[in-house]
């Protein structure tokens, strides 16, 4: 089987988070959209593809394009996969294709422009992120389910008992993953601590939990239920159900729930994200595609910040506000609650984040986590800046 992942009908509905990457490759949970289908569906990453924008499938991408006529099962990269929906897609016939609420799920042909022969609208449930905040809505669900697939039959690495742990769901360690001095509370959900992850000596968290490969909770964290922290991130402070993509740091005390971080993002000392409005009400969220300050559905939510994004020390962030991509924000006051991708400033204005110095921050950023800042990931960053200049005004 070869799968390849298509593009939601709008993508921009899910900037800045996928101005620089697929729908597929959003993380929910533990795993991404893609790892989740590859998963189920039994698919080797040598039989995957994206079908995604020319500027993500350069040279070096890591979202390569399978071109050839051999028959193919397209799938909406914003899909997320359950049994009755992966079972389904298993016994698609050729020709036919799985819709959902008016929207494709599902293709199995040699071309995902063409006619199906047979469309078939299943009723079942099935979940989509669409809006980057479905993410975390979303995040203690999946982290449920990817718990399953990554730790069926297997054996957890054995826990210190030096830690103190309430409740009946598992905690499974990984090889090389560190947990000393710390209270474990597993009665909403399970704990999952990835290879060489560790959480620090007094850390308190609630299940249901992710810590990736390499993630570290830095000593004292308060971290409640629904939370996801991807590879190589590095937390602490106060945390409620947020999603860290990997690569990215929030290092030291200050709040941050119902929120969103890209790679590669810096949150400074002392900062905090408002994720309930004093009012009560729903919380209205920019949206790329509508341009406008669209209605949620969400009580609660903080901060979304796209890749590459950083802020100093006591920043403050009002609630629902939406970062986009490489941008660096700094002083008193709060930031507005859009600020365009590759803005450099704060509440007191801002000015355009010139790329040489992005390309620079990068070069020094990355390979402290071994990661190199290279042509692909240079052109990505270029293209993205293109695409965004007519939201960016000065002052």
């Amino acid at each position: 089987m070869i799968l390849q992942f298509i593009e939601p009908e709008n993508i921009a509905n899910l900037y800045p988070l996928t101005l620089t990457r697929p729908a597929a490759d959003l993380r929910c949970g533990m795993l991404t959209i893609a790892e989740k289908w590859m998963h189920d569906l039994g698919v080797e990453s040598t039989e995957t593809g994206f079908i995604t924008r020319d500027y993500l499938q350069t040279a070096g991408s890591p979202y390569p394009r399978i071109d050839s006529n051999d028959v193919c099962i397209f799938i909406n990269g914003s899909a997320l996969p359950n049994p009755n929906w992966v079972q389904a897609i298993k016994k698609l016939p050729l020709g036919h294709a799985l819709t959902h609420a008016g929207k494709l799920v599902a293709f199995h042909g040699t071309n995902p422009n063409e006619s199906p022969e047979t469309m078939t609208a299943m009723e079942d449930s099935l979940d989509w992120i669409d809006r980057p905040y479905h993410i975390f809505a979303l995040n203690g669900k999946e982290i449920v389910q990817d718990f399953a697939r990554i730790t069926a039959g297997r054996i957890s690495a054995p826990l210190s008992d030096s830690n103190r742990t309430i409740g009946d769901f598992p905690i499974f360690l990984e090889e090389g993953a560190k947990v000393e001095c710390c209270t474990l509370n597993s009665k909403e959900g399970p704990i999952y601590i990835g290879k060489n992850a560790e959480i620090m000596e007094g850390s308190l968290v609630r299940g249901p939990l992710a810590l990736c490969e390499g993630a570290v909770l830095k000593m004292g964290s308060k971290v409640y239920s629904a939370t996801t922290l991807g590879p190589y991130s590095v937390a602490g402070g106060e945390i409620s159900n947020v999603v860290f993509w990997g690569y990215s740091n929030k290092g030291h005390d200050g709040f941050l729930g119902n929120a969103v971080l890209g790679e590669w993002c810096n949150i400074g000392a002392d900062t905090n994200a408002s994720n309930l409005k004093n009012t009560y009400d729903e919380v209205k969220v920019w949206n790329y595609a509508s341009g406008r300050f669209d209605r949620s559905g969400q009580q609660f939510c903080g901060l979304i910040m796209g890749d590459h994004s950083k802020c100093g020390i006591n920043t403050m962030f009002n609630t629902g506000t939406v970062v986009g991509v490489a941008c660096n924000l700094f002083g008193a006051g709060f930031p507005r609650q859009f600020v365009p991708d590759f803005s450099w400033g704060g509440a007191q204005g801002f000015v355009t984040h010139k790329l040489d110095a992005v390309h620079k921050t990068a070069n020094l950023v990355m390979p402290r986590r071994k990661r190199t800042y290279g042509d692909f990931e240079k052109s990505v960053m270029e293209a993205v800046f293109a695409v965004t200049e007519p939201l960016r005004g000065e002052g």
